[in-house]
């Protein structure tokens, strides 16, 4: 948690220093573009904190947990990647983008396969903080070029 407190806080440092910047558009992107990939941090964040919240016995939910937990950790390192070509205002890795996606497909399948009634309505706001950070991520590509 403290890694991705410690990324939130660098993509925030990224989006003041894009405002700071003459008005012409770079890699970094504009408030719109920066809000996005907060959105994005923000919101696999939150579904990293929703999956540590269930704990269950049952073999399917905790494998389906893992499977998400390890497609967030995939999206954690795309991120950093990308953060860190941004900062030097460099092109974010094409790789890293695709890793980003992959690991967001994984995540979302895996929760969307819990269907264990006490970790249900926790799966579910997981799922849903994944989809936003899809949707935040659409923003991103679609302008932050």
């Amino acid at each position: 948690m403290a890694r991705f407190l410690s990324l939130l806080v660098s993509v925030v440092c990224v989006a003041a220093c894009a405002l700071a910047a003459p008005m012409h558009r770079r890699q970094t992107g504009d408030l719109q573009c920066n809000l996005a990939r907060l959105q994005v941090v923000s919101s696999v964040s939150s579904a990293q904190t929703l999956l540590g919240q269930i704990n269950s016995t049952d073999l399917s939910t905790t494998t389906a947990v893992a499977v998400a937990q390890a497609g967030i950790s995939s999206i954690n390192n795309a991120v950093q990647s990308i953060l860190s070509a941004v900062l030097v205002n460099g092109t974010a890795p094409a790789a890293s983008r695709t890793q980003l996606s992959a690991g967001l497909d994984q995540a979302r399948s895996a929760v969307s396969s819990i269907i264990e009634p006490s970790a249900a309505s926790i799966a579910q706001a997981a799922a849903a903080a994944l989809l936003d950070a899809g949707k935040a991520g659409d923003v991103v590509v679609a302008g932050c070029k």
